[in-house]
């Protein structure tokens, strides 16, 4: 039992010894091309998603109203829509449609 016990709290301290500097390598030095403060340049990739999503910035400064639909033609396009995702009635003519399919004369081989 001894021996067992032994190599476990051996295995247990080579793991903790492998394994500490890459745990903390970001937090004080340059290791592994981690840099512990960020660049000049940090947040910019944010900044310019964010900004790019501001459709018109510089809305505040108009009183005028936003052009678009009226209420009325909002509401029929949006019932439409709805509509549109209702399963259809089973038309009487027939189920399948036929067609045909033609060789081309000038296509490629089987």
């Amino acid at each position: 039992m001894k021996g067992k016990t032994a190599i476990t709290a051996m295995m247990v301290m080579l793991t903790l010894v492998a394994f500490s500097p890459s745990a903390f390598a970001g937090c004080y030095s340059d290791w592994f091309g981690c840099c512990p403060c960020p660049r000049e340049d940090f947040g910019q990739a944010y900044a310019m998603a964010r900004d790019g999503q501001i459709a018109n910035p510089d809305a505040g400064e108009s009183l005028t109203p936003v052009g678009g639909l009226d209420g009325r033609a909002a509401v029929t396009i949006m019932k439409g829509y709805v509509e549109s995702f209702k399963p259809k009635a089973a038309s009487s003519g027939g189920g399948l449609t036929s067609f045909a399919i033609t060789p081309n004369p000038g296509g490629m081989a089987p």
